[in-house]
């Protein structure tokens, strides 16, 4: 019995059949492991398929700036590194969102870069969209009209109340820049117009005429100033022709 035993053990076809049937097992094992999910994978996918879903949800809804001390500081990463600004946006502005990361939107208008979303506001109310883009073109109306009567003002020889004007248009109004050049450039070139008003004035007296002359082509342009201008220029002109100053005219 033994030896029948070992014969069969020996036996090619058993040994062939034992290699089979372990192949077999171990093909069985791979396609059952290797069919199990990947959890790191499988993480991955989760995040990119939430990250997708909350943009494609964002879609057709408005992204303000509702920052609390603006101007919104634009990013070049999202991190909050001192040295990483590329530009500002006025609160109340509308971004655009491409992507989302860690609390933080990538906008790519109007300045591409990162935001922090905590000081942004998310509406998808079409009627309170609706409200929102008429506030804000009120808002810009608004600073547009201050800023055309500040220059009416300021044309007309008030310079004080354009001043006045100016200071009172808001930082998030879209000409609130060019308020501030103004603000600056006004008083500098109305005080420059004055000078060389007192100057041709000194000139005429002094029978320089030919002065008063090129002083008018150096007057910024300032209604009030070249209104004020007109009489010399006409004396100066008078003078050169007739070597006399303008005759008194009788009232």
């Amino acid at each position: 019995m033994a030896g029948r035993v070992n014969q069969i053990l020996k036996s090619p076809l058993f040994v062939g059949g034992c290699v089979t049937a372990v192949i077999t097992l171990a093909g069985t094992i791979y396609v059952f492991l290797g069919s199990r999910p990947n959890p790191s994978k499988a993480s991955q996918l989760s995040v990119q398929s939430a990250s997708n879903t909350t943009i494609a949800a964002m879609n057709g809804c408005l992204t303000i700036v509702n920052d609390p001390q603006p101007p919104l500081n634009v990013r070049a990463a999202p991190s909050d590194r001192f040295n990483n600004i590329v530009g500002t946006i006025q609160d109340g502005e509308t971004v655009t969102v491409i992507g989302r990361q860690r609390g933080w939107l990538q906008v790519n208008a109007p300045i591409s870069g990162w935001v922090d979303q905590s000081l942004t506001k998310t509406i998808c109310d079409k009627a309170e969209q609706a409200e929102l883009i008429k506030a804000a073109a009120m808002k810009a109306k608004g600073g547009e009209r201050i800023l055309a009567d500040a220059i009416e003002d300021y044309q007309s020889g008030d310079l004080s109340s354009a001043i006045k004007l100016l200071k009172t248009i808001p930082e998030d109004s879209p000409v609130y820049a060019q308020a501030q050049v103004a603000l600056t450039t006004m008083p500098t070139q109305w005080k420059r117009a004055k000078n060389l008003y007192s100057n041709a004035q000194v000139a005429l007296k002094e029978n320089r005429s030919a002065d008063v002359l090129k002083l008018v082509n150096e007057i910024p342009d300032i209604r009030y100033w070249r209104e004020k201008f007109t009489p010399l220029v006409k004396q100066a002109i008078y003078e050169q022709k007739n070597g006399a100053a303008v005759p008194h005219q009788p009232k």
